[in-house]
C-alpha cells in the first residue's frame, strides 16, 4: 500500500477547500477525509472484486480527484495498474437497486472495520464530515444509508468501484453492452453493478 501512501493529494484538498469553485471545506475536514479516502483506496486495492460504496465525503473527494483527469489516471496506474472507474447511479434506479446499495454499503462497513479496527468513517466523523454508519437513516449524510428506504442521501449518490479481474462471459457496461474500451463485467441485464479493469480491443 506504499503507492497509496505516496499519492500527492494536496491539490485535491486545495480544490475542495476553495469556497467558490470547491466545497468550502475546512483544512481539518479535508485532512480527515483524505485519510478516509486513502483507506477507501486501500480497500479497493486489497478487495478488487468487491462492489462498494464509500461515505459521502469520501465520494466527494473521489469526484474531485477524478476531475483532475491526468493526475487521476496516473495515480490509478501507480496504485492499481489500471483505471479505477466510478459508476455514480447505484441506488437511484428503483427498489431493487436501492436494496443493492444498502447491501454494498453494509459490506463496505464490514470490510473497513475488519481491516482498520476502528468504526467506519471514524476519522471523518471526528472532523464533522458527512457520515452515517448506523441502521437508521440520517439524511444528507452518507453515500449509503442502512435502510432500503433511503438508498441515497442528498445529492451525493452511491459510489462504484473497479476490479482488476475480468469475469468470463460477461458484458462491458459503458453506455452500451458492446463498448470496446471497458473491461468485461457483470451484464447490466443481470445486475446493475459492474466492477472491472478497462481493456483495449
Amino acid at each position: 500500500m506504499n503507492a497509496i501512501a505516496a499519492l500527492d493529494l494536496e491539490p485535491i484538498k486545495v480544490k475542495l477547500m476553495h469556497k467558490e469553485s470547491g466545497e468550502g471545506w475546512t483544512l481539518e475536514r479535508a485532512n480527515a477525509v483524505e485519510l478516509e479516502y486513502r483507506r477507501f483506496l486501500s480497500l479497493m486495492k486489497k478487495f478488487p472484486d468487491e462492489q462498494t460504496s464509500p461515505l459521502v465525503d469520501v465520494d466527494t473527494f473521489w469526484h474531485y480527484h477524478i476531475l483532475d483527469t491526468m493526475k487521476y489516471a496516473a495515480d490509478c496506474q501507480a496504485v492499481f495498474g489500471y483505471f479505477l472507474h466510478h459508476f455514480p447511479y447505484i441506488g437511484m434506479r428503483g427498489e431493487e437497486d436501492a436494496a443493492t446499495l444498502v447491501r454494498i454499503g453494509n459490506r463496505m462497513k464490514e470490510l473497513y472495520e475488519a481491516e482498520f479496527g476502528v468504526a467506519y468513517g471514524s476519522a471523518a466523523a471526528a472532523a464533522g464530515a458527512a457520515y452515517c454508519g448506523s441502521a437508521t437513516v440520517q439524511a444528507n449524510q452518507n453515500a449509503y444509508c442502512g435502510s432500503a428506504t433511503a438508498a441515497y442521501c442528498g445529492s451525493a449518490t452511491a459510489a462504484y468501484c473497479g476490479s482488476a479481474t475480468v469475469k468470463a462471459g460477461a458484458y462491458a457496461y459503458c453506455g452500451s453492452t458492446t463498448a470496446a474500451y471497458c473491461g468485461s463485467a457483470i451484464s447490466p441485464q443481470v445486475s446493475p453493478l459492474y466492477t472491472e479493469r478497462p481493456r483495449l480491443s
